[in-house]
């Protein structure tokens, strides 16, 4: 066994795999977001914590919607 071990620079694997999805037809590149999404809902709904973070999703949404409204309210037409 070779010490010390060596591993990969995060940043240059997460060039790489832009770069593999920046040459993805338009119509691969959702169907991977798409993907990426089911997964992690999958993640969500078998976790033990589901109530909580469900919870936590929901309050970041109204949030989010309170901000768009304040927005909206002061900046629109």
């Amino acid at each position: 066994m070779d010490l010390p071990w060596k591993f990969p620079d995060p940043m240059e694997e997460a060039r790489k795999r832009a770069a593999e999805f920046q040459r993805l037809p338009p119509d691969d590149r959702w169907r991977e977001i798409a993907a990426l999404f089911a997964f992690g809902w999958a993640t969500v709904k078998a976790s033990p914590r589901r109530a909580a973070i469900e919870a936590r999703m929901e309050e970041q949404e109204r949030e989010w919607q309170r901000i768009q409204k304040e927005l909206f309210a002061k900046h629109g037409s």
